[in-house]
């Protein structure tokens, strides 16, 4: 993965990817929008962590490691049967997210927990689920950022003949690489 990923910026695409498949909730993340003020149902949304994997190390000065993302699903306990719909919520964004990029160019989407948050803040007044997933990614800049020309054209040729005195001896192997 040499392609530079930004935190941010992917952060964003999620929560806009996410938003437009499921219009009903308001969805955001999580630093976005105040608590109180968050009309439902909604889906908050957050990167929790950055865990290491050293060994998918690519050697490209990048840091290797899983993309930890937090759903938080929630509707109000007025709802009619809101624990029916929410689990049902719940799975399908779990089922959604599951094996997908979610527009960021990094690894498909690995669903790791799909569970009530009981424990929130929130839970006398909301049904709270909560979903994690991660998403492998190389963070950072590569050393082998492409800044010239790249060759259009592979020759090669075998000693004793090669240099500038035996171009007629090179044959192009740009379909044999």
């Amino acid at each position: 993965m040499a392609d530079e990923i930004d935190l941010g910026t992917a952060l964003d695409t999620i929560v806009a990817t996410i938003a437009g498949e499921f219009q009903a909730f308001k969805t955001v993340a999580s630093e976005d929008q105040a608590p109180r003020d968050l009309p439902v149902p909604a889906i908050l949304l957050q990167l929790s962590e950055l865990e290491p994997e050293a060994e998918k190390d690519p050697h490209t000065g990048q840091f290797p490691c899983l993309v930890h993302v937090e759903a938080r699903l929630i509707m109000g306990n007025r709802t009619p049967r809101v624990r029916r719909d929410s689990i049902k919520a719940a799975g399908a964004l779990a089922a959604f997210v599951h094996n997908n990029r979610l527009g960021v160019k990094w690894g498909a989407a690995e669903v790791l927990a799909v569970e009530p948050d009981e424990f929130a803040p929130q839970a006398d007044n909301f049904n709270i689920w909560r979903l994690e997933w991660v998403h492998f990614a190389c963070v950072g800049s590569s050393y082998f950022i492409d800044s010239g020309v790249t060759p259009t054209q592979v020759l090669a040729s075998w000693a004793p003949d090669i240099g500038s005195d035996n171009e007629a001896d090179y044959k192009d192997v740009r379909n044999d690489v």
